[in-house]
């Protein structure tokens, strides 16, 4: 028999769980109180739950198997990033694209450039062989950068979303009774490329691309609106210089880059309005086929002695006649170290980034152009002076018979704008004008005003 003032059990309870003693007769209220707070977290867990579940939808499980140890962790990345693709295209549209996929992302030599190194999770490792013959598998967790991998996908025309969709009707078909068209609809059109659409070239003009892009001319510059320090900038662009002299390509020296800057800008202004870019335009003055833009964040500090930094870079690529982006290719160093300056440490980042980023970039812009060339190379030629329409369709129709295709983008009495694909060199397209206006009656005073670039400006000589 309890005494008076004495603690039942589950007063007892209720009082380390209130965090003091209290009389029996608010028992009851502690024990509301208890929930309360119980509640409280449990609301608080889900709330959390949610929080974790959002923030990590750019998470993926990779698993890597090789002989190598080093490529059972690449390949763990890349099998991340195959699953981030499926995830933005859908599983039916990844496996339709399976082979341009694995040019352009599955086979990359830096998987790294996808990924957010410092986000992964090892969950094994383990070596399934023997120690003669191993066969190491590799799991982990890992961000990726689904903005590179988007970037990828928009430049090689891969839409997104497509495969989402394709994936639903696959999975959820709609439900009809008669397998005929509905009443009044009309045939859907096939508007994907078919085989035939297009004449394949021919054996010497696939041979005139592969020499053209092996031989192409490439100008690297630095964002100008970038907030890193010039100085920094300056020595991403001759590490990205230095990596395509050191790999035999053709690069434009900065040098001569300033000195356009400098010294033609009212030029640039007068020939362009300001409707291209200084940098698209010094590309073409000098003849670039693809002009690289470096783009850069670096960040540093010092412990102790010791001066450390890191770079975030991204390089986009663009072709330099019409300034399509061919493709981007973002980077983020290791950590590098410097015993003089924090300034010092975060060159040595930035130099390590380009370098790294430079083979892939290299690579997406042969691979784009490869495929933008195959219907030959693409010129814009502007005929001035051209008051007689006959004059110009005669033109016309004996230059279409010359080369790969003919566009009329515009047409006046002031000027006619064609877009020309054609299987050779600028200057080789000049002397088939010419030789096509000493053909046509009424274009024997053909002159040649301007070569830029893949940009043609000829002047009829028809008198008005």
């Amino acid at each position: 028999m309890r005494k008076k003032g004495e603690l039942t059990m589950s007063d007892q309870t209720c009082a380390r769980s209130c965090g003091s003693v209290r009389p029996r007769g608010t028992a009851i209220t502690c024990i509301g109180l208890v929930f309360g707070v119980l509640a409280l977290l449990l609301v608080s867990c889900a709330s959390s739950a949610g929080a974790v579940s959002e923030s990590t939808s750019d998470q993926f499980l990779g698993i890597g198997k090789s002989s190598s140890f080093g490529q059972a962790i690449n390949n763990a990345k890349i099998d991340a990033i195959r699953k981030a693709v499926i995830s933005v295209i859908g599983a039916a549209t990844e496996q339709a694209e399976q082979r341009r996929l694995e040019q352009v992302l599955y086979k990359t030599m830096n998987p790294n450039a996808f990924v957010y190194l410092d986000s992964m999770q090892t969950l094994r490792k383990d070596n399934t062989g023997t120690i003669d013959a191993p066969n190491f598998v590799y799991e982990i967790r890992i961000r990726v950068n689904i903005e590179a991998v988007q970037s990828v996908l928009d430049a090689e025309g891969i839409s997104r979303g497509a495969g989402s969709q394709a994936d639903a009707g696959a999975t959820n078909p709609p439900q009809t009774n008669d397998s005929s068209p509905a009443t009044g609809s009309a045939p859907v059109a096939v508007l994907t490329p078919q085989q035939g659409d297009f004449v394949p070239p021919t054996d010497a003009e696939q041979r005139f691309i592969r020499q053209y892009v092996d031989s192409m001319t490439y100008m690297v510059y630095f964002d100008e609106k970038s907030n890193t320090s010039p100085f920094l900038m300056k020595e991403a662009v001759a590490q990205a210089d230095g990596y395509l002299a050191s790999n035999g390509m053709t690069a434009v020296d900065e040098a001569q880059i300033e000195s356009l800057k400098k010294d033609q800008t009212m030029v640039y202004e007068q020939e362009t309005g300001r409707n291209v870019g200084i940098i698209q335009w010094i590309a073409q003055k000098l003849n670039a086929d693809v002009y690289i833009e470096i783009d850069a964040e670096t960040s540093g500090d010092t412990q102790g002695n010791l001066h450390y930094g890191s770079a975030n870079i991204t390089l986009k690529l663009f072709e330099t006649s019409t300034g399509q982006l061919l493709g981007s290719v973002p980077f983020r160093s290791q950590r590098t170290v410097s015993t003089s300056s924090v300034r010092d440490a975060e060159a040595n980042a930035i130099q390590s980034a380009v370098w790294s980023a430079m083979p892939p970039a290299v690579e997406q812009a042969r691979q784009q152009l490869a495929r933008a060339f195959s219907r030959g190379l693409r010129f814009d030629l502007t005929l001035q002076d051209t008051p007689d329409a006959r004059v110009v369709s005669d033109f016309r129709r004996q230059l279409r018979s010359r080369v790969a295709d003919v566009q009329t983008l515009s047409q006046s009495s002031g000027s006619t704008q064609f877009v020309i694909h054609y299987y050779g060199r600028v200057d080789a397209l000049a002397d088939l004008v010419f030789s096509i206006a000493g053909q046509t009656p009424g274009l024997e005073r053909m002159s040649q005003v301007l070569i830029r670039g893949k940009s043609l400006v000829f002047n009829t000589g028809i008198e008005r």
